[in-house]
């Protein structure tokens, strides 16, 4: 199978890539930079021009490639972490729309996130969950809804919903200094609710829904067992042998511009039920094993 990934590069990229070479995988990476090579990879494609991509001869295609949601949420900011992937993904479904019918990838898997269901307080989220209010939610909804475009060209479309990925890399190597130095904390009343997925499960799950027909639509892209910030401020500080001491407080968070804070103090409890109904099994299902295996 030969299947080509947008944001190749990062530490999900990577993780992609070695699991798909497991399984026999050729694979293609498409950077803005194709002239840098991409571990693992069997080939570079561009993405310079996404009007003139390259999609032959792929199987697949899994789709990643964002502008990064942790900056500050500028004006600028904002409209480049929308544009970046509804316009982008756009691009990629012209391009399918001009091969010829039955030369173009099979199946499109393109990331969205939990950030689709806005903040839904304690209430549990499976896949036919309405979509929520807010930023990340809009532009949630906006992503899936280019992709969904790739239904007309008979493409089976998977939109998997990711939470928070946990490797040594992304969203821990921000955190992990911090809780280092006892200066980790809960952040607001630490209530809302944290969805996660270590990064290896969910290499496992996007290779999944790329090789089984069966898999189609939203795909809730987390671990089974959901915890609140408060609950993970606590394993983290744990598993590094810190105390967690300096709780950020609501009215901080409230300060970041664009509404930012929201990315903190917001929770969605996500259940994955169709990766669930589909049999997958999570290596790491627990949050504090999920983080021992990472901070050994």
């Amino acid at each position: 199978m030969k299947v080509g990934i947008t944001g190749a590069s990062g530490f999900l990229g990577s993780a992609i890539i070695g699991e798909g070479k497991r399984r026999g995988w050729t694979v293609v990476a498409f950077s803005r930079s194709p002239t840098k090579q991409v571990e693992g990879a069997d080939e570079m494609r561009s993405l310079t021009d996404p009007g003139a991509v390259d999609l032959g001869e792929l199987d697949a295609l899994i789709h990643l490639a964002g502008e990064p949601i942790s900056a500050l949420w500028t004006k600028d900011r904002k409209r480049r972490i929308l544009e970046s992937r509804v316009d982008l993904t756009n691009d990629l479904v012209e391009a399918m729309a001009g091969m010829t019918r039955g030369r173009c990838p099979a199946v499109f898997v393109s990331a969205s996130a939990v950030g689709y269901y806005g903040n839904r307080a304690d209430e549990p989220m499976e896949e036919d969950a309405d979509v929520g209010f807010g930023f990340l939610a809009r532009v949630c909804r906006d992503w899936e809804a280019a992709s969904a475009k790739a239904w007309k060209l008979g493409v089976r479309v998977v939109n998997p919903r990711i939470g928070i990925v946990l490797g040594r890399d992304g969203f821990l190597k921000r955190l992990r200094p911090i809780f280092r130095l006892c200066l980790g904390g809960r952040l607001g009343p630490g209530r809302q609710w944290m969805s996660w997925i270590h990064v290896d499960d969910l290499a496992r799950l996007l290779v999944e829904c790329v090789e089984n027909p069966s898999i189609r639509g939203a795909v809730n892209a987390v671990a089974p067992n959901p915890v609140t910030n408060r609950e993970f401020t606590a394993v983290y500080a744990r598993v590094l042998g810190r105390k967690a001491w300096f709780p950020v407080p609501s009215f901080l968070l409230k300060l970041l511009p664009g509404g930012m804070g929201r990315l903190f103090l917001d929770g969605q409890r996500v259940k994955p039920a169709v990766m669930k109904a589909f049999g997958f099994t999570w290596c790491h299902a627990d949050l504090e094993s999920a983080l021992r295996a990472l901070e050994a």
